[in-house]
């Protein structure tokens, strides 16, 4: 078989059909031999299977798990590890070949090293898309959400070639673009670009009195957008990456504690400098996307 064709012939399990789960999952529609999905939701399960998101699924991983070929860990990132952990004891054998474990969780040193424990009868590599909303669960999910985003691939030196390039076909069947980065760069990066902000959304909303309600403007709903996040997808990722995010929110501090200072000194040279360089950096930000 044609190393392109290798998709085409996977059986694909999703655990979790929430909001990336099902939308992994519609993307891969057509794309692969059949998808398998689990979730502890049993409302969930039979949502998926009504509405063609997944060909059967199951509240019981065991159920599911002899038929996958692949396997993908669409939970937070706590619930990713609690699985990962079990699957040993769920799986001894499979078919005679190795069962692909990634995931989609949005931290990736806990994850890999979770992974790496994993015996030889499992083949691993760390998973991101970089994309979502705030509003999860699978009645949210879309096929376009993957569409052109960012998808972190992240191998141990263990991950095989066939496993890299079966990796790569499903990011790009579903619209994503394979980007390979390691673990410890991924967190670091991540806590700058989404997990401290996240914190700050979460910061500015306790800052500001609920009796503002309708004077609220378009920019504040913008800012604070992220801390509608379900705090069981946040607390997870920020405490799975609680170093860099500390290191993130310390680095924003220090640039509010200088627009403080030039504030107060009235010093509208220098804060209008410091504007104009904000407006330049994320216009040059936004082009290299």
């Amino acid at each position: 078989m044609e190393e392109t064709d290798f998709l085409r012939d996977q059986n694909i399990a999703i655990v979790g059909l929430g909001l990336m789960g099902a939308s992994i999952a519609m993307g891969l529609r057509g794309r692969c031999k059949m998808i398998l999905g689990s979730d502890t939701d049993s409302l969930v399960c039979q949502l998926a299977t009504a509405k063609g998101i997944v060909d059967s699924a199951s509240t019981d991983l065991r159920e599911i798990l002899p038929l996958a070929d692949v396997l993908i860990l669409a939970t937070p990132v706590s619930a990713a590890l609690k699985i990962i952990s079990t699957l040993p004891t769920l799986v001894s054998v499979h078919n005679g070949s190795k069962l692909i474990v990634t995931d989609v969780t949005s931290t990736k040193v806990q994850i890999m090293r979770a992974l790496a424990s994993l015996p030889s009868n499992f083949d691993i590599i760390g998973g991101h898309p970089i994309c979502g909303k705030e509003k999860l669960g699978i009645c949210h999910a879309e096929k376009e959400m993957l569409y052109d985003c960012t998808y972190t691939l992240t191998p141990a030196e263990r991950t095989s070639a066939r496993t890299k390039s079966l990796l790569t076909q499903l990011v790009e069947a579903i619209g994503g673009n394979p980007l390979w980065i390691g673990p410890e760069k991924h967190d670091r990066m991540l806590a700058k670009t989404s997990h401290a902000p996240h914190l700050l959304a979460v910061a500015l909303m306790h800052a500001t009195e609920l009796n503002l309600s309708k004077l609220k403007a378009g920019g504040f709903s913008s800012a604070t957008r992220l801390s509608a996040t379900p705090t069981s997808m946040m607390l997870s990722m920020v405490m799975t990456n609680a170093e860099n995010t500390v290191a993130a929110l310390e680095a924003v501090k220090t640039e509010i504690d200088e627009i403080v200072k030039l504030m107060k000194a009235g010093d509208e040279e220098n804060l209008a400098i410091l504007l104009d360089s904000s407006k330049a950096k994320r216009e040059e930000m936004m082009r290299r996307a």
